[in-house]
């Protein structure tokens, strides 16, 4: 399989890792953590931090902020790559205001990832 970086992926486990790069990259990149009075290391039971603008999203960064390996299963890399894709698809600002047919990588990436999720709802 071939990736949106040309890169290619041997197993559907190393090809979700590699989705998993771009919104890793990109999450980290959005969230604002200077006010962050927690450095952006998301506490759950804090609830500045369950009510912050940037939950969601800081939630997921530090689940996911180490690269998984190889040996993650692949349910455990797909739930995270669902919840990258409903991230960006509803709270971040790299997606708003968007034409319909966007070439962006963001676009791009979501609709990779979507097509992935698409074809392998019921395989794990």
């Amino acid at each position: 399989m071939t990736t949106l970086n040309r890169r290619q992926a041997r197993t559907l486990s190393g090809y979700v890792l590699k989705l998993l790069e771009y919104p890793r990259w990109l999450i980290d990149r959005e969230v604002d953590f200077t006010d962050c009075r927690f450095q952006g290391r998301f506490q759950p039971a804090e609830t500045r931090c369950t009510h912050c603008h940037f939950g969601p999203a800081c939630r997921w960064l530090n689940q996911h902020r180490e690269e998984p390996t190889a040996a993650t299963p692949l349910p455990e890399l797909v739930e995270a790559l669902q919840t990258a894709v409903t991230y960006l698809r509803t709270e971040s600002p790299a997606t708003s205001c968007h034409p319909r047919r966007c070439d962006c990588d963001t676009c791009l990436w979501l609709h990779e990832a979507s097509a992935f999720l698409r074809t392998h709802r019921h395989k794990t």
